[in-house]
């Protein structure tokens, strides 16, 4: 049974530093953690601890590993996580989004910042596991907008059920430390994809511990479906953020960083996204990727995590 929340709160309102090996570190105890919540849901073990001296709390997925999100507390609608700003490119590549959906909930970051940024955008967000939308709420300071409305559901049973078309759809959903295999492949990519408005677009957060070949057949499920595919690695945290959009001509690097600039006056995102453009922007279209597509009936992604990416030609 799915649920449909309306929020209809008003969000909450020391620029965001960048996170880095710390966020790994504390995934376990630490002296300084402070413990606010510790749970079993139907489908993970929900932390969320303090690091007061980092001024951070962080949701975990599990004891000891697991992060899914960071927030700075004296600056909640911040985006502190590295890879989270590398998906608001996807604001800056469609001219004008007002219809927007995400795909996994995890500590409400991505939410609260359009929220607050983009007050006018109609939010949906797809969660499946309803003890992390009552996290949020209690933990995250996810107070919501009138614009927003969470719907409790799997991911691709929401598209499979709603025709509710998108301009900007974004993926961030993870079981612990990996995507669920159902949402990696060619038949969900193209479900995806049909639930876009033209010159609509895709954003995927991709994660891996190291290079490996799901991560290549993943590149090349989204390479196979959309026209236009851009990489965007963020930074150095591990994370890789997949662009995939309907428009037949590509975006040149200039192009989109110009859109930035544009969307970014008169606001304080905590971050320079022009410049952020500027380093990860990679097109990925033309990229030679000999590995093959992920299906239903052909998606080993346990054994391709295992295997070195042999069949990868590179450049």
């Amino acid at each position: 049974m799915n649920r449909t929340i309306i929020l209809v709160a008003v969000a909450a309102g020391v620029v965001a530093g960048a996170v880095v090996a710390w966020v790994a570190a504390q995934s376990g105890a630490s002296e300084d953690a402070v413990v606010r919540y510790d749970r079993e849901s139907r489908y993970y073990r929900i932390r969320v601890v303090d690091y007061p001296k980092e001024g951070r709390r962080c949701m975990h997925f599990s004891k000891s590993r697991g992060i899914q999100s960071s927030m700075i507390l004296a600056a909640p609608d911040r985006l502190d996580l590295r890879y989270s700003r590398s998906m608001i490119a996807a604001f800056a590549l469609h001219p004008a989004p007002k219809d927007v959906l995400l795909v996994g909930l995890g500590g409400a970051s991505v939410p609260k910042f359009i929220q607050k940024q983009f007050p006018d955008v109609r939010l949906d967000i797809v969660e499946l596991d309803p003890d992390v939308v009552k996290v949020c709420q209690e933990h995250f300071e996810f107070k919501g907008t009138p614009n927003t409305r969470v719907i409790v559901m799997d991911g691709r049973m929401y598209f499979k059920r709603s025709p509710r078309p998108y301009d900007i759809i974004l993926l961030d959903a993870y079981a612990a430390d990996r995507i669920p295999f159902h949402l990696t492949t060619l038949e969900f990519i193209r479900l995806v994809k049909s639930r876009l408005k033209p010159g609509g677009l895709v954003a995927t957060n991709l994660w891996e511990h190291a290079v490996n070949r799901f991560y290549f057949a993943e590149l090349k499920t989204y390479q196979t479906t959309f026209p236009q595919t851009y990489l965007f690695k963020a930074g150095d945290s591990g994370n890789v953020i997949v662009f995939a959009s309907l428009d037949e001509t590509p975006t040149p690097k200039s192009e989109w960083m110009k859109r930035a600039e544009a969307i970014s006056q008169g606001k304080d995102f905590g971050f320079d996204l022009p410049q952020l453009i500027f380093k990860e922007y990679e097109r990925m279209t033309p990229r030679p990727i000999s590995e093959a597509p992920l299906t239903d009936d052909k998606a080993p992604v346990d054994t391709l995590r295992h295997e070195n990416p042999k069949t990868f030609d590179k450049e």
